[in-house]
């Protein structure tokens, strides 16, 4: 026992702490191979089976750690990069290739973790959610909604929605975000080593439309207060997203994606045995992007950026 303790620190000194987090992924991905749901049953992963990998051509996403199809076409989607890079997002069609861009005009990015695309009151809508907290000390997390641009195009976003959030039971690290408009909600899920992600809910806030879409960039005068709905057995989530044909929660870690069915009208989609489906090895999947087919796509670090399709069993 001694002998291991010993190789474990000696581990953590020399590799450092992401080493150790990927040791630690792995073992904890063992475990959630099998996953329980609230209704006792149980889920077995299903192998991974990827459509060939596409690289994005644009050299500046380095770490794409938000991914989310565009409401303007089904053949662009929108990535941003983690922390150290400025408040702006980058356009890619399904091959790679860049087709434009934007930056949030007055946003000081902290460290940007996932994005959600979504259709409002039938207009395009995204949020970038910035509220990776690794050491669990923010007192406040932050989320900015406004109306989608042309994804072939570079522009500046000036109107946006500041929200600041914060948790009931102490700061969280969180990286997924998804959004339900039929529900009007906002679902945050939070990552852990243990398998142990907690599940919090706000409502989706209201889009004025027109000339006066987003309020002025400033933040609300109180921070909305998020308590936690569910807990879903999961380790080490990094990405989430809602399958906008059938209602399904796509949540993923580093190696495994959990499909949980929409729920019936008396039963979250939580409480549903979640469909899980190994992902391909690729360096560090941190986010996920579910398309109008209900096809599922992921994105990892790296440069270039690698692009992935991931079949379900049925395909």
């Amino acid at each position: 026992m001694k002998d291991a303790s010993n190789r474990v620190a000696w581990e953590y000194r020399n590799a450092g702490f992401r080493t150790l987090a990927a040791a630690l992924a792995i073992f904890a991905s063992g475990l959630a191979n099998t996953v329980v749901g609230d209704d006792g049953k149980k889920s077995e992963a299903t192998p991974a089976d990827s459509a060939a990998i596409v690289m994005l051509e644009n050299a500046a996403v380095t770490e794409s750690s938000g991914l989310a199809f565009s409401n303007h076409s089904d053949d662009r989607l929108w990535t941003h990069n983690d922390s150290g890079d400025t408040a702006r997002l980058f356009a890619f069609d399904r091959n790679g290739k860049s087709t434009g861009g934007c930056e949030l005009v007055g946003v000081a990015a902290i460290d940007f973790e996932d994005m959600a695309s979504f259709v409002q009151d039938s207009v395009a809508r995204i949020v970038v959610a910035d509220f990776g907290d690794n050491g669990s000390s923010r007192p406040l997390v932050t989320l900015y909604f406004f109306d989608e641009p042309s994804p072939d195009q570079q522009t500046s976003v000036t109107k946006w929605t500041r929200i600041d959030v914060r948790y009931a039971d102490g700061p969280r690290d969180c990286e997924a975000i998804a959004v339900d408009p039929d529900r009007g909600v906002v679902t945050l899920i939070t990552k852990s080593f243990l398998p142990v992600a907690s599940v919090y809910e706000l409502p989706l806030p209201k889009r004025a439309g027109g000339d006066d879409d987003a309020a002025p960039p400033d933040a609300a005068s109180d921070a909305a207060v998020l308590t936690r709905v569910a807990t879903l057995p999961i380790p080490l989530v990094t990405a989430a997203d809602r399958d906008p044909a059938s209602g399904d929660y796509v949540v993923t870690n580093y190696f495994q994606m959990f499909r949980y069915a929409s729920g019936d009208n008396d039963k979250a989609w939580w409480q549903s045995t979640p469909k899980a489906v190994d992902l391909p090895r690729l360096k560090q999947i941190e986010a996920v992007a579910v398309d109008r087919r209900g096809d599922v796509w992921v994105t990892s670090e790296g440069t270039p950026t690698p692009l992935a399709r991931v079949r379900s069993a049925e395909e």
